[in-house]
Parts: structure tokens; sequence; C-alpha cells
């Protein structure tokens, strides 16, 4: 017997009463899911498993065959499909009025500060954004890590090791999700504040930007562009702007069936493009992007340690017990046999180097052990 039966069915029973709709099926569902992400009922598969654990929770052979429960289970199928209705109509709605946008004969969007023209990678030329095929069903989950990935490198002031890869047994779907399982995401009110987030931050990604066949016909390369997702919101990665003899535009990279576009151009407030646009909310300072094994020390304050040739610093003797441990082998033996290694930050794990012991001395002060380690172009 389920000890959570009569609660179940009294939390059940109060909601049936609301106005059916996108809230009050949400609220319906997390009875029985209460880890359910609100985005999820815009996805069949999600939205009717959950349903069907809630339907398995409060059917009337879990409950005796009481007369309250078999009257709430009837009346649960109809009020279900009334809520569903009404987000697909809200849905529809939604995209026919981004649709009538297009023809508006309506100023393109300004800013009032920031430069002429910008580039993510002209400010971090490290930054590799190009990826390798991608199905269309996969192209919100890759473009949110594109970003992070993106971010990651600038945290670590270097191309990257490591990076975040789409796993095809994840259940998030979008781009929203995918932020929110990773520290959460930003939303942005103008386009001065999507230029500041670019020019300090890095890339962001446009969740709006519906791909019409309106775009697909004007565009020159459209070929660049997922054709099975037309009529839909397309991710897209922003990389920065561009002042032309039209207005500004959005830099942007694609995301296809044949990897990453060239990068190409949307007018400030066309398609729906800047009507939405996020960010992640973590640094990733904290995220190794470099694959160890790692030595943690106390990493110097300066933001240049990244140009550097290799670092002198002193250690203790537990600290210097723990980099035999990641050598493995005779710490005397190391300056010989130049073994990689990445020493790491302690506290920001972001900032790390690639690196081989090169000298080893016995000092008299606060830190008995006094290392000298070349860095390695990585």
């Amino acid at each position: 017997m389920d000890p959570c039966r009569n609660l179940i069915l009294e939390q059940v029973e109060v909601l049936l009463m609301k106005e059916p709709g996108r809230k009050s099926l949400y609220d319906l569902l997390k009875v029985t899911s209460p880890n359910l992400e609100e985005s999820s009922l815009d996805d069949s598969i999600l939205r009717a498993k959950s349903y069907k654990k809630l339907k398995l929770r409060i059917h009337p052979d879990k409950h005796n065959n009481d007369s309250r429960a078999t009257n709430i289970f009837q009346n649960l199928n109809s009020f279900y499909n009334t809520c569903v209705s009404t987000i697909l109509n809200d849905r529809k709605l939604g995209s026919q009025q981004r649709g009538k946008k297009e023809f508006q004969k309506c100023p393109s969007k300004t800013s009032t500060s920031g430069p002429l023209e910008f580039d993510v990678r002209d400010k971090w030329s490290f930054l590799h954004l190009r990826l390798k095929n991608c199905e269309a069903k996969y192209i919100p989950q890759q473009v949110a890590y594109q970003c992070m990935n993106a971010r990651g490198a600038i945290a670590h002031c270097r191309k990257t090791q490591c990076s975040y890869k789409i796993k095809e047994s994840c259940s998030v779907h979008n781009v929203e999700e995918v932020f929110h399982k990773n520290g959460g995401s930003r939303n942005f009110e103008d386009i001065d504040d999507i230029k500041h987030e670019l020019m300090t931050k890095g890339p962001v990604v446009s969740t709006s930007f519906l791909l019409s066949k309106t775009f697909m016909n004007k565009c020159e390369k459209s070929f660049w562009f997922d054709k099975s997702l037309i009529g839909k919101e397309y991710p897209l990665l922003i990389i920065g702007w561009k002042m032309t003899s039209f207005g500004e535009v959005w830099l942007v990279q694609p995301l296809t069936r044949n990897g990453s576009s060239e990068i190409q151009r949307v007018a400030f407030g066309q398609f729906g493009i800047d009507d939405h646009c996020i960010a992640p909310l973590s640094t990733f300072e904290n995220t190794p992007w470099q694959a160890g094994p790692y030595f943690d020390i106390s990493f110097p304050g300066t933001t240049e340690w990244h140009t550097w040739t290799g670092i002198k610093i002193g250690i203790r003797s537990n600290e210097l017990e723990n980099l035999g441990k990641v050598l493995g082998e005779d710490l005397m033996m190391m300056p010989r046999a130049k073994k990689k290694f990445v020493i790491r930050s302690k506290t920001k794990h972001a900032h790390s180097r690639a690196g081989y012991l090169k000298t080893l001395e016995r000092q008299t002060d606060e830190f008995p052990w006094r290392i000298e380690i070349t860095f390695l172009d990585d």
C-alpha cells in the first residue's frame, strides 16, 4: 500500500480544479515527478513519461478501488489533454507572431555603445569554434556546449584539451537546460548587454532565432542551415557583430549536419535573433580543461601566468610528497627524465600549464624545497 496515497490524491484533486494550462499541468506532473524541468513540457516523450507515472500512482487499483480515487482518475485524462492542447496552441501562436515580424517594415534595432565591430576570435585568438557534423536533434545541446567550451578556453587562457560533449543518453534537450545543469544561465535585456557580454566574457547563444522560409530565400548561403528545422527556433552561437552599409549585423555560426558553418550574418532585430539571448552564469574557472596528472599549488595572482616560459616556487615537504606521487618516480631523477605533468591552481582549476621538473633544490626558509618547472607549449 502506498503510504502517501491520500496526500497524492488530495494534491491532484486540488490541482484538477485549476484552469487547464501550462502552469497547472507543470504543478500536476511535479506531484509524482518532483525533479521535472518546466521545459520538459515541450518534449512529448518526457511529458508522456511523467503523466504515465502520475496515472500509475493514482490508479484506483492502487487505492483499493476507492470511489474518490476512481473519480479523480476519470477526470485526469480530460484535464491533461486540455492542458496539452493549450500548450501546443500557445506555441503555434508564438511562432506565427514571430513570423509576422519578418514582414513588418520597422527600423532595425541599434545599440548605443561598443566599437563598430567585434569578434571574439580576434580578442581570444586561441578559440576553436568549428565542430564536426551534428544531427538536427542535437543542435541545441551542441550549441550550448560550444558556448561553454569557448568560455572554458577563455578561463584557461589557451586552447583546451578537455571539453563538454554530447551524451546521447542525456535527457537534456535545449540550451537553457544545459546551462542550468551546469550552474545556471543569464538572460540579456538589450543589445548593449549582449555586446558587453561578448566583449568581456565570450560567445552568447540566441535561442529565439526563427529559421523561416523567408530567411532561407534571402540568405545567400542558406545551405549552411539545416533545412529540416525550417519553421522552428534554431539556436545560434553569436560571436560578435559588424557595421555594414545596411546597418549592424550579428556574426553567428550555425551548426548543421555538416558541422560548423562559415560565419554568417543576421541583422539586428531580424527573425527574432536578439529577442532571447542567454549565456552560462559559470566562469568555468573551477573546471579542469587540461588532462592530468595534476600537481596543485597556490598559483600566482597575476593574469600573465599563461605567457610565462616557466615558474620557480617554494614548496613544503608534504607538497613535495604529492609531487612524487604525481610523477610516480624518484624525484631526483625527474629533471633528467623531463616527465610531463600539469601544474594547476588550487583555487582555480582552469588555470593550469603542462610542464616538466627542471630543478629540485633544498633551501632553508619557510619552504624547505625549491622547484623550477619549465612550461611546455600545449
